[in-house]
Formats: structure tokens, C-alpha cells, sequence
């Protein structure tokens, strides 16, 4: 009986320790697979298109228009121009407090730009401010300071940039851009899910919510810390598009924008 029970210990310990050396062996290979996961889970491809919301449109503009001509070549035919990226309403909703404003900005003498931000009948200024430009031609992107006022609720605002090529002159024959921004709130729903989002796909759930300066903010953010990603660069282009800024879907982004201090 005793032998019995010995062979049986015996066979046990065997399988006990077969068992673990192969855990062992395995572990190593585990932690590499698991290393090497991607951060951004690969979604399946699908077209980013921006969903325009049902809303409105703001009294009639220049919108997203370039006025003032002294961007270098900015009268030649094929020259691109200061150009806002805005919807084709001209309107974009935002979730922010103070958000993001996208701006392309050609070639150009000006080293200066102004950003200025009005209540919604333009008769108070709500925040302005100066910042240098880059020096080459791109995309640039303007968050609003923290020491700026937060944006309310339900509220329109209307926003301009304009590059100061002339510091004499001001804004006569300075080429400005504008449109207009609205923060709105998230439904429970489109809370939850973004909070579950992998960081890669949030940019979709915002376009498909129609929020205008998240579905940017997130997907500037994105193209900035994986570069290598040519899917961010594909997301990005397909959104552009899809709200007929094709001219600009090429650009690049460029790092922008200090504000200046204020006298």
C-alpha cells in the first residue's frame, strides 16, 4: 500500500513539475506577446466622414474666406489661400470649454497673427490675442489659453484670425478668416462610449456625433504622437474632404502657436 501510495506521489509530482516548467518556459514569450500589442487596437477600416449636424447655419459671412491680399501669391490662379477649417456651415460645435481653432496659412510675410472671439451678435469681445506664426506654410492649430473665459453652454460665438503682414497698417488689408463655434454637451450615451474608446477610434465617434473641433483636436492629437501611422494621415484626409476642404487635405501640420504677452 505504502509503495502504492509513493508511485502515486511520485507520478503527481512528475506531472506537478512538467506542468510548471512549461508555465516557465512560456512566460517569457507571453510577456513579449503582450509587449507587443499595439496601443491602438487596429479598427476596421471605415471612411471617417464628418456628419453635419441638423442645425441652424449663423447669419451670413465671409465664412470660412481668406479677405485681404498680402499672402504671397495669394491673387494667382492654383495659390492657396488663409483658410479656416470649418464645416460647410460654417458652424462647428465644440465640447470644450476653450477648443481648438484649426487655421491653414500660406506663405507669407506676417510673423504675427491675431485671434479675436465675439458673442454671437459681435458686440462684445469675449477674448483676443496675438501669437507668432511659423515660418513655412501649414495647418496650425490655436487652443484657447486657460486665462481665457470659458465658453458657456448654448452659446454661438464668432471667432476671426487674421495674419498681421503690415504692423502699421493693423488689420487694413490683413487677410482674415473666420467662422463660427457653438459648446454643446454630450448625451449619456456618447459620454459611455467615449469613455470605453480606445484613443484611436474616439476621432470616429465625434465625426459621427458631429463635433466639429473634437473630431480635429483628437486626430491632430493622434497624428502627433504616432507619426508613423499612416492611418491617422488617411482619417485626417478623409475628414477634410468630406466637408469639401480638399485644397487643404495635403498640408501638414506645423507647430504653432505661443501667444504673446499682453502689454
Amino acid at each position: 500500500m505504502t509503495c502504492t501510495k509513493r508511485s502515486r506521489y511520485s507520478t503527481v509530482l512528475s506531472s506537478t513539475l512538467l506542468v510548471s516548467t512549461m508555465v516557465l518556459t512560456a512566460l517569457p514569450a507571453m510577456a513579449k506577446e503582450v509587449s507587443s500589442r499595439p496601443a491602438i487596437a487596429p479598427p476596421v477600416k471605415v471612411s471617417l466622414n464628418f456628419k453635419v449636424p441638423k442645425r441652424g447655419a449663423p447669419r451670413s459671412t465671409a465664412g470660412g474666406a481668406s479677405r485681404g491680399s498680402c499672402l504671397q501669391g495669394g491673387k494667382l490662379p492654383g495659390n492657396k489661400v488663409l483658410t479656416s477649417l470649418v464645416p460647410t456651415t460654417r458652424l462647428g460645435l465644440t465640447f470644450a470649454e476653450r477648443p481648438s481653432f484649426f487655421v491653414y496659412v500660406p506663405k507669407s510675410p506676417a510673423q504675427t497673427a491675431g485671434f479675436l472671439l465675439l458673442s454671437d451678435d459681435d458686440t462684445e469681445v469675449v477674448y483676443e490675442t496675438t501669437f507668432a506664426l511659423p515660418s513655412k506654410a501649414g495647418i496650425i492649430r490655436f487652443d484657447l489659453p486657460a486665462n481665457a473665459p470659458a465658453m458657456q453652454v448654448g452659446k454661438q460665438y464668432h471667432w476671426f484670425i487674421t495674419t498681421l503682414c503690415d504692423a502699421t497698417t493693423g488689420l487694413s488689408g490683413s487677410p482674415t478668416v473666420e467662422g463660427w463655434i457653438e459648446r454643446s454637451t454630450p448625451n449619456l450615451a456618447l459620454t459611455k462610449a467615449l469613455q470605453k474608446a480606445l484613443p484611436g477610434n474616439r476621432p470616429n465617434l465625434y465625426a459621427d456625433a458631429g463635433i466639429w473641433h473634437e473630431t480635429l483636436a483628437t486626430l491632430a492629437d493622434l497624428r502627433q504622437k504616432y507619426p508613423q501611422n499612416s492611418k491617422f494621415l488617411n482619417d485626417w484626409r478623409e475628414v477634410l474632404q468630406s466637408v469639401g476642404l480638399t485644397t487643404v487635405t495635403a498640408e501638414p501640420l506645423v507647430d504653432c502657436c505661443t501667444v504673446k504677452p499682453q502689454p
